[in-house]
């Protein structure tokens, strides 16, 4: 069996650890910060030799074409190619960050929350996240991978501007408001006060009224937005929502609130569609890592 690498790459930090051809467990899940590309590069090349490694495989924040990825959050390209021969690889994978996360559902499914139950009428699942952007990937029959660049379009603001009552600027992308940096920059806009979402979140346990509107706002244009991914994509076997963010909304939800507006303005057809969907939030960490690694299994398997 051959030594793998596994990462998943952040804009300011990574989390890597090992495995084997073969196997389906992780060894030794590490986070380790860097300041620069180049520092990021020397820790890379590091992990590789000093622990004969043959196969990598990287997820990473932005969207891939063919065997690279240009990430999103800083001026970098990932290149298979380049990354086997820098760092004498027998195998480089590169996945888009949600990509992996889907492939991670083996791993996953024990730790799943629901918010809503469904009926399961095909095998495809929908993978959405609300984190530094808007993450969505679709898995088809457990088996393929379709990441998107979802949280990087414009048509529904104005749909959703009406959940809030002060202007949103109508040129921006959905994960603008629907995301993490989202909610601080909606906050900004209603309070003229730059924080945290961590920070809006503490100010709605405390009862304060700006951060009430801000995530009662976001909570249900969350849910209009999977309501519409939901009728796009059909996923049979369910949403799953993933990510820190989307674990403290399933600790502070009013999931029948939730669930009237992921079945708001409807035809009825379409709202009996909506209702055999369920919605899940995944609990387990790392999951990234752990998506890494079934997709080079089910390489390796076909």
């Amino acid at each position: 069996m051959k030594n793998i690498l596994l990462v998943d790459f952040g804009g300011t930090n990574m989390r890597y650890a090992f495995s084997e051809s073969g196997s389906s467990k992780i060894n030794n899940i590490v986070k380790s910060s860097f300041k620069s590309i180049n520092e990021f590069e020397d820790q890379l090349e590091d992990l590789i030799s000093s622990n004969d490694i043959k196969i990598l495989i990287i997820s990473i924040a932005g969207p891939k074409i063919n065997n690279e990825v240009n990430m999103t959050n800083r001026d970098y390209v990932f290149n298979s190619e380049n990354f086997k021969e820098k760092y004498n690889l027998n195998e480089c994978h590169l996945l888009n960050d949600w990509e992996a996360i889907a492939h991670s559902y083996d791993f996953v499914a024990d730790s799943i929350k629901t918010i809503k139950d469904g009926n399961k009428f095909n095998n495809n699942t929908l993978f959405v996240g609300p984190g530094t952007g808007l993450g969505v990937s679709f898995l088809i029959d457990n088996m393929l991978v379709s990441p998107t660049e979802v949280g990087n379009t414009s048509n529904s603001i104005s749909y959703l501007s009406k959940n809030f009552s002060f202007d949103i600027n109508q040129n921006i992308t959905l994960e603008e408001i629907v995301s993490g940096n989202g909610i601080a920059n909606l906050f900004k806009i209603k309070t003229n006060k730059d924080i945290s979402s961590e920070e809006v979140f503490k100010m709605y346990d405390d009862n304060d009224l700006d951060a009430q509107e801000i995530v009662l706002g976001f909570t249900k244009s969350f849910a209009n937005i999977l309501s519409d991914l939901a009728l796009t994509f059909m996923p049979g076997n369910g949403i799953l929502l993933a990510g820190s963010l989307s674990r403290t909304l399933f600790n502070i939800l009013d999931k029948e609130l939730f669930i009237s507006h992921f079945y708001e303005n409807k035809k009825a057809t379409h709202k009996d569609i909506l209702k055999m969907i369920s919605i899940g939030v995944i609990f387990k960490e790392q999951s990234p890592l752990y998506g890494n690694l079934n997709f080079y299994n089910k390489l390796k398997n076909k």
